[in-house]
């Protein structure tokens, strides 16, 4: 016999076999729900490409769009220590001067909110847009009605269109006035007015040793960037990244080989001699759910007395009988004969036999058209020369 089990558990979907059921090797007899491993090999996957891609990255070095940025970097950080370390000229601290006195005007502009002459102005070119509009809708229904085919190329359609591109525009400037300056509007004028005022300092002030080396600092790294591009990636680096592809395939290798432990097929030809497992139930690793029986050759045990197990040796032939065919005989051998003896078991006819000390023989039997069942009570003559 052959017990059938899964190695992993799971919701069985399909169970293709009853008890008495023919079965061949190969055959699928259960199937486990593989949803959850097959959300796991979908991630395996991106996983696999994330680091094939990093690799590939690293291999294939910088790009010449990347050397360009990184010589860009070197060039503006330079020229901010040269801003950095020179004398503050009087046209700079008259720009910084300006550029606050527009930050300020412009947050108390947005604070106060848009003028009557700019509301009474975006409210006209509103209603003259709205009424416009309902002219071009007019013409627009007029035309349609007269000819409803040709309407999409008509003046008028193109009329409308225009006129509705007015109105929209018009009403985002008049919905725009018409409202009180947000808290948004109002931190952005802000920071603009603290920008400008940190720009004055620095005009008026000569450059700190802090901001010197700050400068000086940012030189360093854009030039130390640059360089790292122009080496390339270090051999440590692609090992690293080779480790991480080589990982990767390794994780979708295992989730693959757990996904074919949801498909449980038959390991030998036979018959279900009993199954205990239905669609929808769990599964467990290692329980039996399956047991087929190889009938095409059996296995049948008797016991013989003490004083006759001389007489039955290992390689012997014997005869079969059983009740069912009166008429035939199977021609069977014997397997082993135990070395030990032990009490007759109790599943012999009489006490009387049960008393006695017996040998166990275990013959085999070949059965290939499957004539011969388990549990058929059999009788064993064996043959001697």
């Amino acid at each position: 016999m052959v017990n059938v089990a899964t190695e992993v558990s799971g919701r069985v979907l399909e169970v293709n076999a009853d008890e008495g059921d023919k079965v061949t090797a190969g055959q699928m007899l259960i199937t486990v729900d593989d949803a959850g491993l097959q959300a796991q090999y979908a991630q395996a996957k991106a996983s696999l490409q994330a680091a094939q891609a990093n690799y590939d990255l690293l291999a294939a070095g910088p790009t010449t769009e990347q050397l360009q940025q990184a010589e860009a970097n070197v060039i503006v950080a330079t020229a901010n220590y040269s801003r950095t370390t020179a004398a503050t000229r009087p046209g700079d601290v008259d720009a910084a001067q300006a550029s606050l006195a527009a930050a300020i005007e412009n947050y108390n502009k947005v604070k106060a909110g848009p003028l009557k002459e700019d509301y009474a102005s975006a409210e006209a070119a509103y209603r003259n847009a709205e009424a416009a509009l309902k002219q071009a809708q007019f013409a627009y229904d007029a035309s349609y009605r007269l000819n409803p085919a040709g309407i999409g190329a008509s003046p008028a359609a193109i009329a409308l269109e225009q006129a509705t591109n007015n109105f929209n525009a018009a009403k985002s400037l008049y919905d725009k006035v018409s409202m009180s300056p947000d808290n948004a509007q109002l931190a952005t004028a802000n920071q603009a007015v603290v920008n400008a005022r940190a720009a004055l300092d620095r005009a008026l002030n000569p450059a700190r040793d802090f901001d010197i080396a700050q400068a000086q600092a940012q030189i360093e790294i854009a030039q130390s960037q640059l360089d790292a591009l122009k080496a390339g990636a270090r051999s440590q680096q692609l090992d690293a990244a080779r480790a991480q592809v080589a990982a990767a395939q390794a994780a979708i290798q295992a989730i693959e080989v757990q996904l074919k432990k949801t498909k449980v097929t038959a390991a030998t030809d036979g018959v279900i001699l009993s199954r205990s497992i239905e669609p929808g139930e769990i599964a467990s690793p290692g329980a039996v759910l399956l047991v087929i029986g190889k009938l095409t050759s059996l296995q049948l045990t008797v016991y013989i007395p003490e004083q006759q197990v001389g007489l039955v040796t290992p390689g012997q032939p014997a005869m079969v009988r059983v009740d069912t065919y009166t008429n035939r005989t199977f021609a069977a051998k014997v397997l082993r004969v135990a070395d030990q003896a032990e009490f007759t078991p109790r599943n012999v006819s009489t006490a009387e036999g049960r008393k006695d000390t017996v040998y166990a023989v275990t013959l085999t039997i070949d059965n290939p058209d499957l004539a011969l069942k388990p549990g058929m009570p059999a009788d064993v003559t064996f043959i001697t020369k």
